[in-house]
């Protein structure tokens, strides 16, 4: 069964966390990325990701407000992947920084994000049809939703940074 991902907004990830520890959740390590979004006209996901030790151009598919990765195709560095983006007629990309943790629970993950060091985030990766009970289990039933993608909801919320491709 494919995974798919749901995006909440919260204020805190203090519950979440009491919660995945008592749970014993297997926690990852820290990770910091940025990502590199080519606007889209629909809620579809065209991005480069910049990892400590590698680059991949991500091409994720929104349904219903749950996005899951069609394609993950690795890139030489970061000029190859931003050139990538170029070729295909990006102009502009939407530029994200992202500091997560990963929690491996149950038969998928739950990922904590903070987003341009301001925006509060978790995403449960999990099979279709499963997102509902992790969202109960982890207090997340009246956190927003974000139906978006985060550039997308960036630019709603005035914050988006964006740059040229030359």
């Amino acid at each position: 069964m494919k995974h798919q991902e749901k995006k909440y907004q919260v204020d805190s990830f203090t519950k979440i966390q009491k919660i995945l520890v008592e749970e014993d959740a297997k926690k990852g390590k820290e990770v910091i990325t940025t990502h590199y979004y080519a606007p889209q006209e629909s809620n579809d996901v065209v991005k480069l990701v910049k990892y400590g030790g590698r680059d991949e151009i991500h091409i994720l598919e929104e349904s219903n407000g749950k996005f899951f990765l069609k394609e993950n195709i690795p890139v030489e560095n970061t000029d190859a992947g931003l050139k990538w983006l170029k070729d295909k007629g990006c102009k502009t990309v939407n530029v994200l920084k992202m500091v997560n943790t990963d929690y491996e629970y149950k038969n998928g993950v739950v990922g904590l994000y903070v987003i341009d060091s301001f925006l509060h985030s978790v995403i449960l990766d999990f099979p279709e049809g499963q997102h509902r009970e992790i969202e109960k289990e982890l207090g997340l039933g009246t956190a927003e939703v974000i139906r978006a993608s985060y550039n997308k909801f960036l630019e709603q919320v005035g914050k988006l940074r964006s740059m040229k491709l030359n």
